[in-house]
């Protein structure tokens, strides 16, 4: 029995809407963590040292099949797929993939209304949820189901004030307004309309970590609020 074909969102578009799609089911590797075993002499066993994961290369293999010629629907594919920044499938919709790069080989185009294409992906190593921001007013326990995640964190605060996370204490300095955390990026900001302010000075201490499991949030100080996004993800 052949299998039912794959649909594919990109930029949360279906790809049907645009006349192609995947030619069968698409399987997404798990990322590789970049290991080194180091040999020392007098020691048993290895040093093993851990630097993340891998991007994940994905090919897909797309056809058209239109009520149009192949090569203007080849076109209009061709504006989706270099403009991608997520990727998510039918049967995962749940989670999204982030794009970083695209690559399109030549298409095998026999028939006017009909052809093949390879495409192939470079995605960031994690699978993201699409969280909502959540609002703080207090001490919070956020339960993350997946793996260590990288929060943003918006602070409202009139002076000095204190984040902590896990007991994890971060300081934010003569702050009157707001002062943006971002640990994906490692950056403390503010965002207005068409400018961004760096606020890096304003902030001491780590960029917070969520773990697995229960993480504590409180706050102390000028500090009246905490907007988080906890951006979880898989592997």
């Amino acid at each position: 029995m052949t299998s039912r074909a794959s649909k594919l969102k990109i930029n949360g578009f279906q790809t049907d809407e645009y006349g192609f799609k995947p030619k069968g089911r698409i399987v997404v590797p798990t990322p590789e963590e970049g290991i080194e075993h180091i040999d020392i002499k007098g020691r048993h066993g290895s040093l093993t040292k851990k630097y993340g994961f891998k991007d994940i290369p994905l090919s897909v293999h797309f056809t058209i099949l239109a009520d149009q010629s192949f090569k203007k629907v080849f076109r209009q594919a061709k504006i989706l797929l270099f403009q991608a920044q997520t990727l998510v499938f039918e049967d995962d919709g749940d989670v999204h993939y982030r794009v970083k790069s695209v690559s399109i080989e030549d298409a095998e185009n026999l028939v006017l209304q009909f052809g093949e294409f390879t495409v192939h992906f470079v995605l960031a190593p994690f699978q993201y949820e699409t969280n909502p921001m959540q609002t703080i007013t207090g001490r919070h326990v956020f339960n993350n189901p997946g793996y260590e995640s990288q929060p943003y964190i918006k602070a409202t605060c009139s002076g000095n004030g204190k984040i902590f996370v896990n007991g994890q204490e971060i300081q934010i300095v003569n702050i009157n307004g707001t002062i943006e955390i971002d640990s994906e990026l490692m950056n403390a900001y503010r965002k207005t309309t068409g400018n961004i302010t760096n606020l890096n000075n304003h902030m001491v201490g780590d960029f917070p970590i969520f773990q697995h499991g229960n993480n504590v949030v409180e706050y102390s100080g000028a500090i009246s609020k905490l907007e988080i996004n906890p951006r979880w993800r898989w592997v």
